[in-house]
């Protein structure tokens, strides 16, 4: 049994364009959102070479994304927290670099970043070629 329950977030890789318009939807029972809606990290130059997922290219889709072990809290920590992160997908389905964007509580952001540098995806696609590209996730804690 695990140590904690997960809050039902599904997985959703989501392309939000100038519209916002979500286009694609995958899910399963990961405590974990993945958006290609980008943050603003203009001063992280990690993501020079990552571009965000725009019209044209196919969004690169999770293959191995395990769920994030709740970490050793202290027990005046509130038991839920929310990470988010932007990451870069390699033109191979790898994880990149790794910029934690926002975080309810920096005792979870660890166990986070160390499990989405874990994940596998299949590559973004432009006119059939893989293309690195940047996108967003957020991964809920909760006891």
């Amino acid at each position: 049994m695990r140590p904690f329950r997960l809050v039902p977030c599904a997985l959703a890789i989501s392309l939000a364009l100038s519209g916002g318009a979500i286009l694609g939807l995958a899910q399963s029972k990961d405590s974990a959102k993945v958006s290609s809606a980008t943050p603003d990290v203009a001063d992280d130059q990690a993501f020079a070479g990552y571009q965000p997922v725009t019209a044209g290219i196919t969004p690169p889709k999770a293959t191995h994304s395990p769920d994030p072990p709740y970490p050793d809290v202290p027990i005046d920590t509130e038991p839920r927290a929310v990470v988010v992160m932007l990451i870069g997908v390699t033109t191979h389905g790898h994880v990149g670099p790794v910029h934690v964007v926002r975080s309810s509580a920096p005792a979870f952001e660890k166990s986070a970043v160390a499990t989405v540098k874990t994940w596998k995806f299949t590559p973004a696609k432009r006119d059939g070629k893989p293309v690195p590209v940047q996108i967003t996730v957020e991964m809920t804690f909760a006891k």
